[in-house]
Formats: structure tokens, C-alpha cells, sequence
């Protein structure tokens, strides 16, 4: 057999075999025991908010299993929100136009590298899913009856814990020289479990949490008139930390500085199981690190909407607006 015939012949079997593990793809929830109680409410149909996400978790399955690791099916009966988030993630970013390499064509049998990976341009994507937390730092939830206020400070710190967590591991991966020079990383962040996680955008008005959180930045700030009552000036404030309740500091500006330069950009969405979305992504934030060594190309993302920082100035756009231009104002 010549040399053209071998690789024509290699190409058709490796597409075969491709095509012969969509077709047996398991059903995403099985009987038996499960770690996980929304596992298993969601497969029992025990209560109503759960289950009616099961077909929506199950379609996902289907068409996005092939980008997750082999363990996927066993972590979700460990963890069914983490592995959903995973997935719907892998939806997402390929309904905004985003190649995704399956994870046997990414990294080496029995190696373990972020949970997604894309190429052209090439980025590597860690998925977290933060939890509400405990103590007197844990994001509250709202009463059943009444007003409250939407917690800001200890929201930020269970984004900005998770982002530590998957800071350092995308480190180890560096380090282990899994990611290459030149490829980006983006770590995606999923608000479903946290309390209170209404969207995050678009626009400076608020500022979203999650923009708080990495870039600096505080409230919107309107300078008005007392005469005329009418608004003069628009600006954001500077903030670059929050404190615990014990009252250690943590920064709200990691991707100011240089200490993160090795994570590109962050990424959040608050959707969940429960909510199919007609397209997938366009309540996504995109927080670009422009201190980054490799920088995620704006428009990455077809969908959602992007923040960053510039010249000391927050920016922000979407598909459809143009990016304004609000100067923080200095303390």
C-alpha cells in the first residue's frame, strides 16, 4: 500500500471509530446509588425544578459528551451540576462559532489536562462551579418573603476563591508543559449554585459581580447636577479589595497586575439545568486579562458580552452595542 492510500486508510478508520462511539453513547443517568442528591432528583423526577432539566442534561449528553473525559458519566453521580456545567460550557462555545478538539485527540492516554481545549486560535478552558460556601463568608440566600439585598462582597469571594483554585492548577499544567507557549487559557466560572446569581450584564449599570471581581473596578459613580438634577459625568470606582469577615484582604485585581499573566480571560454564566436556553452563550461575560502573556482575541465569543480594562478605563461590548468608554474615578 502506497503512502497516500496509508494516511487516506488511517483517516477513514479514525472517523470510523469516531462514529462509532457517538452512536454508543450511553444514557447520561443510570440506576443505582448516587453520590449526588440533584443526581438523583433530577433522574427520579423527586421534585419538579430538578427534573425538568433531565432531557435537557440528557440532549447535551449526546452531543457534547465527546469533548469530556472518560470519567464524565462517574463524576456526575459524584457531582451532576459540575459535569452539566462542563457540558453546557462545550455547547456554548461551540454555538458561538469556538472548535473544540475532542478529548482524545488533546492530551495523551491517561493524561489529565483543563477540561476543554480549542483550537484556531488554540485555547485551553478550565470549568469550575463554585458553591454557595460556609461560615460567616458563605453567600446567603434570599428570604422566602420580603426584600434583601443581593450580596456583593461575599459573592466576589467565592468567584475570586474558585479562580485561585484553577489559577494554580493551570500552573501545574504550565509547568508540566501540557499547555504549550502561545496557547491561551480561559477559566470558565458557572454561578448555578450560588445564591442569588442573577445576570451578570450587559453594560456598566451595575458593574456585574463578576467584572468587580478581576478587574478593580467598584459602583457606577454619576456625578448630578443639584440644579437641574440631570446626570453630568458617569465613572466607575476604583475598588481593588473586599475584605473577609475576619477581616484579611483579598483583591479584587488580579488581572491589573502581572502575578496572572499566564490566565487569559475568565468566563461566567449563571445558567443550569433547569433553563435551555434558545441560544446558548448570549448570557455569558467575558473578562479579558490584558496583562495577559497570551491574550484571548475579542470576539472569541460571537455571543455574550466582554469587559476589560484599558488605559485605566472600563470597557465593554456585545454583538450589537458599541463599546463606551467609562473612566474610573480615583480615590
Amino acid at each position: 500500500m502506497n503512502g497516500v492510500d496509508d494516511v487516506a486508510l488511517r483517516r477513514f478508520c479514525r472517523s470510523a471509530e469516531c462514529l462509532f462511539e457517538i452512536w454508543q453513547m450511553p444514557k447520561f443517568f443510570k440506576f443505582g446509588d448516587a453520590q449526588c442528591e440533584i443526581y438523583r432528583r433530577t433522574r427520579d423526577g423527586t421534585d419538579e425544578h430538578n427534573a425538568s432539566g433531565r432531557e435537557f442534561i440528557e440532549a447535551l449528553w449526546q452531543d457534547y459528551g465527546m469533548f469530556l473525559d472518560r470519567d464524565a458519566l462517574k463524576r456526575a453521580g459524584q457531582s451532576m451540576p459540575t459535569v452539566f456545567w462542563e457540558l453546557y460550557l462545550a455547547n456554548a462555545l461551540k454555538c458561538s462559532g469556538v472548535s473544540l478538539r475532542q478529548q482524545r485527540d488533546r492530551t495523551k492516554k491517561n493524561q489529565k489536562g483543563p477540561d476543554l481545549f480549542a483550537a484556531n486560535p488554540d485555547v485551553w478552558i478550565e470549568a469550575v462551579m463554585p458553591g454557595p460556601g460556609t461560615g460567616p463568608d458563605a453567600v446567603p440566600y434570599p428570604p422566602r418573603i420580603g426584600g434583601y439585598d443581593v450580596p456583593v462582597d461575599t459573592f466576589i469571594l467565592r468567584l475570586r476563591s474558585s479562580f485561585e483554585d484553577k489559577a494554580r492548577k493551570m500552573t501545574g499544567y504550565i509547568d508540566g508543559r501540557l499547555i504549550q507557549p502561545g496557547q491561551a487559557t480561559v477559566i470558565a466560572i458557572s454561578g448555578a449554585l450560588l445564591p442569588s446569581a442573577i445576570g451578570e450584564g450587559p453594560g456598566p449599570v451595575p458593574v456585574p459581580r463578576v467584572v468587580q471581581a478581576f478587574v478593580g473596578v467598584g459602583n457606577l459613580v454619576l456625578d448630578v447636577d443639584p440644579k437641574t438634577r440631570e446626570t453630568v459625568s458617569r465613572s466607575v470606582a476604583h475598588h481593588d479589595e473586599i475584605r473577609k469577615t475576619s477581616g484579611g484582604p483579598v483583591a479584587t485585581d488580579p488581572f491589573i497586575g502581572h502575578a496572572y499573566s499566564h490566565i487569559s480571560a475568565v468566563a461566567y454564566s449563571a445558567s443550569d439545568w433547569a433553563t435551555d436556553p434558545e441560544r446558548p452563550g448570549t448570557e455569558f461575560v467575558l473578562i479579558h486579562n490584558d496583562n495577559a502573556t497570551v491574550r484571548l482575541p475579542r470576539g472569541w465569543l460571537s455571543a455574550g458580552v466582554e469587559y476589560w480594562r484599558e488605559n485605566s478605563e472600563l470597557r465593554w461590548t456585545t454583538r450589537s452595542l458599541p463599546p463606551p468608554t467609562i473612566p474610573p474615578s480615583r480615590r
